[in-house]
């Protein structure tokens, strides 16, 4: 019982620690395919998108610079 507890315990400290990561990713690609680096213009006020660690990442993955 103390084994699960402890795989448990690893197991919740690795999911946080890749939600932080996810709040505050370098690039959010949107829902239109937009790709925002951070501190870009429009960065901030992305709220729904997909986190990637690099611009060429989100590029790769079929998005685009912004205009």
């Amino acid at each position: 019982m103390v084994k699960i507890a402890k795989i448990l315990t690893i197991f919740l400290l690795i999911s946080a620690c890749d939600n932080v990561q996810n709040n505050h990713p370098k690039v959010k690609k949107s829902s239109s395919n937009i790709c925002h680096q951070e501190g870009t213009q429009y960065y901030k006020q992305t709220k729904n998108f997909k986190p990637f660690n690099s611009i060429e990442d989100c590029l790769n993955s079929g998005g685009r610079l912004p205009r």
